[in-house]
């Protein structure tokens, strides 16, 4: 998955589900009305911001300032600012 291609389009906004159960309501928001969280080891995360933005995969590690991803597309391992991981919900 591209930016662009993913929950999050070039402006920025993302497809946010608001329930896992239910009738599985998606709306569209913009990065100023959701606040991220910070992920733990372990978590699912999406880059939130640069040229990776939109990417998701798992964070395997965290060394201070840097996180470790490992990317779902091409099980690739980068390593991020935090400032640009959130954690996903699913």
């Amino acid at each position: 998955m591209r930016p662009g291609e993913g929950p999050c389009v070039a402006d920025g906004s993302c497809k946010l589900a608001l329930s896992k159960i239910g009738d599985g309501d998606i709306i569209i928001a913009h990065p100023v009305d959701v606040e991220a969280v910070r992920p733990k080891k372990s978590d699912k995360v999406m880059t939130m911001n640069g040229a990776l933005r939109g990417i998701t995969g798992k964070l395997i590690g965290i060394d201070g300032a840097d996180g470790i991803m490992k990317m779902n597309d091409t099980n690739k391992v980068k390593i991020l600012d935090m400032n640009i991981l959130a954690k996903l919900a699913i």
